[in-house]
């Protein structure tokens, strides 16, 4: 059931009880916690907080920590799939979902009362209770004590109705889980909580944007939806004689992750959003940066030393030389209007660098994912100054972005995006040092978004990659994504599986990405080329 109050029916109702927090591994998962961890330590609420990275370890982390716990609060996790009938918890235990994921399993959405939704999304076409769910057993009791020719047409026609209901059912079923699809960032009915308690402070709002620009980033959400979130933080932020210290201010910015930290060359090279553009795998894509920067009125020198290091002049015209050069290279917009975390003596910081820091944490290549958990949320505190969890955190997201360049231009290069009927695919090589910094599913899916826009973007991509000796990960995005991010290979993951007869497993919170063995990566393939030819 969806609650009618976010403050009276969810985070009163948590005041003076023990809370389980169960929080997915993404980053509006995490600025949703911290959000949360600032509002529970001013009310002293006690909680147990677990990170879960699938189905199988919410699962775990339940059974584990449910001992005299009656409320349980699960972030980005737990809306796609049926809690109780997973979880099999006592009655009075109450799980309270915040979930972007969807479609929300329809046994969440009509029960009665022990799952309840915290928001419920405008885009969600939730079909009606009486058109999914019909009790039989009345018709059966009839059937029994019916006899005659009556009563044997009467039974024929309800078999007949039940039926059509069943059709009609398959139908609507069909219509409404056949695209998943991230709503409004959990994050943001965060920031709305705690605007309503009246403690919306300018941490709250900033990890709201971190996650708002997530969404944005990678693609999640289509880019009219992405500036509504924006407008709804900006309409919370706290007045500005509020501040003694940080704050954040909505303003334009380059849509270059880390180009405070990096060298503009490097940065433009990096940038998912316009390197793909740039053609860098080719002889000319070079020539084209460099012809790029020389539009933009900037030097190859200044270029190519630390950006805080430029002329204070080139660094002051650099969003209108860019707006103004784009369009000559057909780029797209390399602007956008973000969030900016302005703290006494330090540099702006920009949304967009705490999310592939954020990344950069969660998906490091050895940091254990529990502990890069922690840092990922030390990485959102707005103190004066650097911390090393944020710096740790770009330094692997850099990292991390070389590994994506380098895998797209060598995959591309040597035309090992493969095309299969009515989508694309490549596969990470095992034992390449890319292969270490791309094996978890926010990096992948960077670099299928990336191979996906350096051929065209007009087709969807499936990338993979190996996680282990046996088993591999296998991700699907699709055509025109960024400006329709609904992925139907949720549904056609799971119905290759079935037709070719692969141990696939499901239990990824994203459908979109799924685990099976390496051995039977290629059946799998040919069976999903057959199902969407």
């Amino acid at each position: 059931m969806f609650i009618e109050d976010i403050k009276n029916d969810f985070y009163n109702v948590l005041l003076g009880n023990r809370v389980l927090l169960l929080v997915h591994y993404d980053v509006d998962a995490i600025c949703t916690c911290k959000i949360l961890q600032g509002l529970f330590k001013c009310d002293n609420v006690s909680y147990t907080l677990v990170p879960v990275g699938g189905i199988s370890e919410l699962k775990q982390a339940y059974e584990e920590n449910n001992e005299e716990v009656k409320y349980v609060v699960l972030i980005n996790c737990g809306g796609t799939i049926d809690l109780v009938d997973i979880l099999q918890p006592e009655e009075d235990v109450v799980f309270f979902v915040l979930d972007a994921h969807k479609p929300t399993d329809v046994c969440n959405v009509y029960s009665d009362g022990q799952v309840r939704l915290v928001y419920k999304d405008d885009e969600e076409n939730i079909p009606n209770f009486d058109d999914i769910f019909r009790d039989d057993e009345d018709e059966d009791e009839n059937e029994e004590s019916e006899g005659g020719r009556e009563g044997l047409e009467a039974m024929v026609e309800r078999r007949r109705e039940r039926r059509a209901w069943e059709d009609r059912r398959n139908t609507l079923m069909f219509n409404y889980t056949q695209f998943s699809y991230y709503g409004k960032p959990s994050a943001c009915v965060a920031v709305e909580l705690a605007w309503r308690v009246s403690r919306c402070g300018w941490a709250a709002v900033w990890a709201g944007a971190v996650a708002a620009a997530a969404q944005h980033a990678l693609h999640t959400r289509t880019p009219a939806a992405a500036l509504l979130d924006a407008d709804c933080l900006h309409r919370h932020l706290p007045p500005e004689h509020s501040h003694t210290g940080a704050r954040v201010s909505l303003e334009k910015d380059a849509c270059l992750p880390l180009y405070r930290r990096w060298s503009l060359e490097a940065a433009l090279q990096h940038a998912p959003a316009l390197a793909p553009s740039l053609k860098l795998h080719t002889l000319a894509g070079h020539a084209r940066l460099r012809q790029l920067l020389a539009d933009c009125g900037i030097p190859l020198q200044q270029a190519r030393q630390a950006y805080r290091s430029m002329d204070v002049e080139l660094r002051r015209s650099l969003l209108t030389a860019l707006e103004t050069a784009a369009p000559r290279h057909k780029l797209p917009a390399p602007t956008h209007t973000t969030f900016l975390l302005h703290r006494p003596h330090s540099p702006a910081l920009a949304a967009i660098d705490d999310v592939y820091a954020i990344m950069g944490l969660i998906e490091h290549e050895t940091t254990p994912k529990g502990e890069g958990f922690q840092l990922a949320l030390s990485a959102l505190d707005i103190d004066s100054g650097e911390n090393d969890s944020r710096r740790a955190g770009c330094e692997s997201a850099q990292a991390a972005l070389r590994g994506v360049a380098r895998l797209v231009h060598a995959t591309l290069s040597a035309r090992k995006l493969l095309l299969a009927g009515p989508f694309s695919y490549f596969i990470v090589q095992e034992g390449t040092p890319e292969a270490r910094l791309v094996k978890g599913p926010l990096w992948l899916g960077v670099a299928a978004r990336w191979a996906a826009a350096a051929s065209g973007g007009t087709r969807a991509v499936v990338a993979s990659t190996a996680i282990d000796e046996h088993n591999c990960l296998l991700l699907g995005i699709p055509p025109r994504y960024q400006h329709e991010p609904r992925n139907l290979f949720g549904a056609a993951f799971e119905n290759a599986a079935t037709k070719c007869g692969a141990s696939v497993s499901l239990e990824h919170v994203d459908s979109s990405i799924i685990t099976l063995p390496i051995s039977q990566r290629a059946q799998f393939l040919d069976a999903l080329t057959a199902l969407l030819a």
